[in-house]
């Protein structure tokens, strides 16, 4: 069973992005988090957001040649709607990955 702080923390590793901070609030999440859980939901949280970052820039470009708008209208929409699915997942104490990142993170860090 997680405590409210563990919670609290992970709900604010992945949704950094609400208040400014997409890669900020997990990286800090991730540095100083007390327990193992709230360090891997900081992970995950920072991995997500590295790659909707790239991703938005590389789109962000192709956009010019129109080619990147329906993918730069699909990202948005991800980068969006699971953040939102991984607060509530840890809100009710289950373990949550994020389909792409997710498990390249847990093999590899």
């Amino acid at each position: 069973m997680l405590t409210t702080e563990q919670k609290l923390l992970c709900g604010v590793a992945h949704l950094g992005w609400l208040v400014g901070f997409p890669i900020i609030a997990p990286l800090m999440i991730m540095l100083f988090g007390t327990d193992s859980f709230v360090k891997n939901q900081g992970k995950e949280a920072l991995a997500f957001q590295i790659a909707m970052t790239i991703s938005g820039a590389i789109f962000g470009f192709l956009s010019i040649f129109l080619i990147g708008l329906p993918f730069l209208m699909i990202l948005w929409f991800v980068a969006l709607i699971l953040p939102v699915l991984a607060t509530i997942r840890v809100c009710k104490g289950i373990d949550h990955s994020y389909p792409i990142t997710g498990s390249f993170i847990r093999k590899n860090l």
